[in-house]
């Protein structure tokens, strides 16, 4: 797996606020290290399409403090399933969110349910789930 610091360093606007990690294949222990990762805390824009971080990998995001900030996650093609799904929808730092895009992921009607009445994404404006 490639070193999260320098994918970080590499892709991170001057600014801090946009993260864009297209298809870096950073999977679900790299999400993991990206929750971690303090120095994303003035995020605002979060890329991970084509990673292959799946439902934990989801989960490390969606509990992450780091990502409080955050208005705007592609997870596209990321294997998420409605467990993935319900990580999201219950999360209690990603509040702010406005924007998820989650097409070519393996959510049923019930993920895209649980997102679509979730709580806590109270934010939330646009909701993408097919292409």
């Amino acid at each position: 797996m490639a070193d999260i610091k320098k994918l970080i360093k590499a892709n991170l606007s001057s600014d801090g606020q946009v993260l864009n990690l297209k298809a870096k294949y950073i999977r679900e222990v790299g999400a993991k290290e990206l929750a971690q990762c303090e120095e994303l805390s003035a995020l605002r824009a979060l890329d991970l399409s084509q990673n292959d971080i799946g439902d934990e990998g989801i989960r490390a995001i969606a509990e992450s403090p780091v990502f409080v900030n955050l208005r705007t996650l592609n997870l596209k093609s990321n294997r998420i399933t409605d467990i993935g799904a319900n990580y999201l929808a219950h999360s209690p730092t990603l509040t702010n969110l406005k924007s998820i895009q989650l097409v070519v992921n393996d959510l049923t009607e019930e993920g895209e349910r649980a997102l679509t009445n979730s709580t806590h994404l109270i934010n939330l404006t646009s909701l993408k789930f097919q292409v």
